[in-house]
């Protein structure tokens, strides 16, 4: 176990590493003058939004916070500077306020923006508090933050009162700029998040189709996969025969799968969801009886067909478009098709099935490590820790006590991404 506690570790602590790293893509600044200069910004792994941002060009690199520029873009992401009131009453539902809060803090920042057409622009912000949305009439350009709160009343008990104050203020300019009878259902049923407002805020500009990427806050894709498992099988403990011998075999596997990050422009940290498919089998001459090697040797054999469920994190060490290294730790939760199991003692001639109790469901803990090249090809070789494969119960032959067969495996394997 004390690999995996180091392999945990390593990737635990690898983001400390990677935050060290620059991640450099083609960008763009707006300065307060309005003049747009070109060059490369370091894209990090936004999860609230950026209070700055590094931009290089053949001056070298600088340090902007809003307000020092205007705006800027990298990739599909693009951000804008406010100055203005932004709500701070908390909105989670474990941390609401006893009575309406209306406190706010005057600040310049950068919104990022979902959605923008000839009439109207949507923006969020957020940061440890919560989750924001802001729009702007392009008439004036000043944006301002749509308005919900969320709050006990104080003779209410733990009665939660909810105003929706952006239903109003989407509810003006859907008057200003659309048939309004075609939105006010659809504003009157919006909830406070992203994809129902960027919706809203789209037919107000009277657009059927936003063709421009304004960038998402995750992405998906999936992948097929092929390789080799190769498997050591160990007896331990008090088995009902006699010195049972370690087998390898080595099987092929196949699975499919889902990469879901975090950022896809930056694609630093990736969860992924794996399904499986292998085969593990044992078989090994045994002494059916204790310390009489001269008497015919027996056989004992199983086969199992497993099926794993495998979620993990990946952390991508060196991210480059073309090339990433990456540390994965995972846990697979494996379903078996027992087959085999059986025992022959060739002295006596009795062949006897399901000899051993095998376990069904087991868990285990591979830790990988792998390449993607150009962008298609993941390339990876894992361990996956010792686990138990049987329940450790008594032979329907013979008296048996604690033991077990443990499985350990390195897997080696390419995923296509589709």
């Amino acid at each position: 176990m004390k690999y995996f506690y180091s392999i945990a570790l390593t990737i635990l602590l690898s983001p400390l590493f990677t935050l060290a790293q620059s991640n450099y893509k083609p960008g763009y600044i707006v300065t307060t003058k309005g003049d747009t200069v070109r060059g490369f910004i370091n894209l990090r792994e936004w999860q609230n939004n950026p209070h700055n941002v590094d931009f290089k060009d053949a001056s070298g690199v600088k340090n902007y916070t809003a307000g020092t520029i205007r705006a800027f873009g990298v990739l599909n992401e693009a951000y804008s500077y406010y100055i203005g009131r932004i709500s701070t009453d908390a909105t989670n539902i474990s941390h609401l306020s006893i009575g309406r809060d209306t406190s706010f803090v005057t600040d310049t920042v950068f919104l990022r923006i979902l959605q923008k057409g000839p009439n109207v622009t949507l923006y969020s912000y957020i940061d440890a508090i919560k989750t924001r949305y802001f729009i702007a009439d392009n008439q004036t350009n000043l944006p301002y933050e749509l308005i919900f709160r969320q709050y006990h009343k104080p003779d209410g008990g733990v009665s939660t009162h909810i105003e929706n104050g952006f239903t109003a203020q989407l509810y003006a300019l859907a008057q200003k700029y659309n048939d309004v009878d075609n939105l006010k259902r659809l504003i009157e049923k919006a909830d406070y998040n992203g994809g129902e407002l960027e919706n809203i805020a789209k037919k107000i500009n009277k657009m059927t189709i936003d063709n421009k990427d304004y960038g998402t806050a995750g992405a998906v894709t999936f992948f097929i996969g092929a390789g080799i498992s190769a498997s050591t099988i160990k007896p331990k403990g008090t088995l009902p025969f006699y010195n049972a011998q370690n087998t390898s075999n080595i099987n092929p596997t196949v699975s499919i799968g889902a990469n879901i990050y975090a950022n896809p422009n930056v694609k630093l940290l990736v969860l992924r969801a794996e399904v499986l498919f292998t085969k593990d089998s044992y078989q090994s001459t045994v002494d059916s009886y204790y310390n009489q090697p001269e008497k015919p040797h027996g056989h004992y054999a199983f086969s199992q067909y497993v099926v794993a469920l495998y979620p993990q994190v990946l952390i991508n060490l060196y991210n480059t478009d073309n090339l990433k290294f990456y540390l994965d730790m995972g846990i697979t939760f494996n379903f078996a098709k027992n087959s085999g199991n059986s025992y022959t003692n060739t002295y006596t001639d009795v062949h006897t099935e399901n000899y051993l109790t095998l376990n069904k469901y087991w868990v285990n803990y591979p830790a990988k490590a792998g390449l993607v090249i150009s962008k298609k090809f993941d390339i990876s070789v894992a361990y996956a820790f010792s686990t138990s494969l049987t329940n450790n119960g008594t032979s329907r032959s013979a008296q048996g006590g604690n033991y077990s067969f443990n499985l350990s495996s390195v897997m080696a394997g390419i995923h296509y991404n589709l």
